[in-house]
């Protein structure tokens, strides 16, 4: 199991855009992954778990990934949160 603490660096948080393209790119790892914010357990695999979850902008959200494939599902999910998605 490896946990990484990371920020959100887009604008508006979370919204549609950030949320459909980390929900994509969770799908091709085998480990289980979750996103912990303010006491939740968030199930990334669906873009509406993560709209609900209403995380903010310039907030530090917990990466979990667990299994076979962990540590590139951790540097990929970190590198997406570094670029913001590829979106503001």
């Amino acid at each position: 199991m490896i946990k990484e603490i990371v920020w959100v660096t887009n604008k508006t948080g979370l919204h549609a855009r950030p949320a459909s393209v980390l929900a994509k790119a969770v799908k091709q790892f085998r480990c289980v992954i979750t996103l912990n914010y303010k006491d939740k357990a968030i199930n990334p695999h669906s873009a509406m778990a993560l709209l609900t979850a209403g995380i903010k902008a310039n907030t530090q959200i917990e990466l979990v990934c667990d299994g076979v494939d962990e540590k590139q599902a951790i540097l990929e999910l970190k590198r997406l949160f570094a670029i913001g998605f590829g979106h503001d």
